[in-house]
Order: structure tokens, then C-alpha cells, then sequence
């Protein structure tokens, strides 16, 4: 574990997020859904109840759709989307409470009844204002995207100026573990992770074992371990 490994991890969540929201457009349609990016999905559904999210599953999988030919939305990449938000978002929730560094109160109303000059309340309300308004700080509402969740864990791992006390060893761990699975989830939804695995059938040829490769921005093929080391590509299937 080290603190760049980490940051790399939340740094390629930043650089990928933009493509899952461009993915949700890769099957786009005149008829359903309405343009609209990934936050606008991620709203409509969050409100969502379970029949209503049911149905545009099954839009999802209906090739009987009127006006479509291909799937209107890639329920696999908005679930990714989906999944990686709420587990980021949960992350810094967790984390900020434990790191954050209090801020000031205001001076309390009674403060002329405790002897304080108008001097020190004011610079009381002062500090009060500035610390609570902190932009370091983490909401607990408004702007709770996967991108702000990734770029503010971002700052705490390598430790930026801020109110909040280092991450502990075991923090910092909790949080390469949740960025490593969140990174991986989305390079996976995308395509960019090379998959090997073993096929279902012999190879036709000499009956060696077979595997199939794909992801990682590659056609997907499959190779031959036995002796006749044949290779299978795309083109061959679309070809027979």
C-alpha cells in the first residue's frame, strides 16, 4: 500500500467517469430515453420506485420496442455508474467525521450577558463563518457525485491543505481498497480490462484447450494451447 498507488486508483475513477457518461449514449434512440447525461439517470432513477426501475429494465431487454433497434440504455454501465457513486460517496461520509477538525461556533446569543466585547464576538462570527464555509469541507448535501467523492479523497490521501487531521495507516488501506474495486468496476464496464478465460469447447482442429480474450480495447479472439496454436478472431466467426 502506498499513498501514490492510491491516489492513482481515485485519479483514474476521475479520468474514466466522463466515458461511463458517454456509454449511456452509445445505444441512443429518437424515442426512449430523452437525451440527457448520466447524473439526469442516476436522479430519475434514485426516485425511482422498484416497479417503475423494473420497467426500464425491461425496456432494457425488450427487442419488441417500438422505433429501436438497439437497447435504448446500457443498464450494465448505469448500474456500474450507480454502484460506484453510492460506494464513494458512503466512503467519504465515512472517512470526514473521522478526519475532519471541528469548526468554530458562533458567539452564543448571551454573549453580552458573559462579559465579551462586541470586538471578540464579532471576530467569533468571523472565524465561525470562514471555518464552517470551507470548501475542503465535506457536504452531506448538495454536490455528492462519484467525481467530487473521488477528487476530495483525492485531496485527504495526499494530504492537501485542509481541517482535517492525517489519514491513519488503516484509513488510508480502507480507502486504496475502495478505489482499486471502484477503478476496476468501471475499466470492466468499459471494456478496458483484458479478460482470459477458458472456453465452454475443445478446439475443432486438434481438441486442445481453448481460450477466449477479450477487453482491454481489443477484438475479442481465441486461442489454441494445444498443437495446432490456431486463432480465432472476430472475423473469422462474422466470415463462417
Amino acid at each position: 500500500m502506498t499513498t501514490s498507488t492510491t491516489a492513482q486508483h481515485l485519479a483514474t475513477i476521475g479520468i474514466l467517469w466522463p466515458h461511463l457518461d458517454n456509454a449511456l449514449d452509445q445505444h441512443g434512440g429518437s424515442s426512449w430515453p430523452p437525451a440527457g447525461r448520466m447524473r439526469d439517470y442516476l436522479t430519475a432513477l434514485d426516485q425511482a420506485d422498484t416497479d417503475e426501475a423494473a420497467a426500464l429494465r425491461a425496456l432494457e431487454r425488450d427487442p419488441q420496442q417500438v422505433g429501436e433497434t438497439r437497447a435504448p440504455l446500457n443498464i450494465r454501465i448505469l448500474d456500474t455508474a450507480r454502484l460506484v457513486e453510492g460506494t464513494l460517496v458512503h466512503l467519504a461520509d465515512t472517512i470526514a467525521p473521522q478526519i475532519t477538525i471541528t469548526a468554530s461556533t458562533h458567539a452564543p446569543a448571551d454573549w453580552p450577558a458573559r462579559g465579551w466585547a462586541p470586538e471578540d464576538a464579532r471576530r467569533r462570527d468571523t472565524t465561525a463563518v470562514f471555518e464552517q464555509g470551507d470548501p475542503a469541507r465535506w457536504r452531506y448535501v448538495g454536490l455528492r457525485t462519484a467525481e467530487y467523492a473521488a477528487g476530495w479523497l483525492h485531496a485527504r490521501v495526499l494530504g492537501e491543505d485542509g481541517p482535517f487531521r492525517p489519514l491513519s495507516t488503516a484509513q488510508l488501506l480502507h480507502v486504496e481498497q475502495v478505489a482499486a474495486g471502484c477503478a476496476d468496476r468501471i475499466a470492466a464496464a468499459l471494456g478496458l480490462t483484458t479478460r482470459v478465460v477458458p472456453a465452454a469447447h475443445p478446439c475443432p482442429s486438434c481438441f486442445g484447450e481453448l481460450t477466449v480474450i477479450s477487453g482491454g480495447g481489443r477484438d475479442p479472439e481465441a486461442r489454441c494451447a494445444g498443437a495446432c496454436g490456431r486463432v480465432w478472431t472476430m472475423a473469422d466467426t462474422v466470415a463462417a
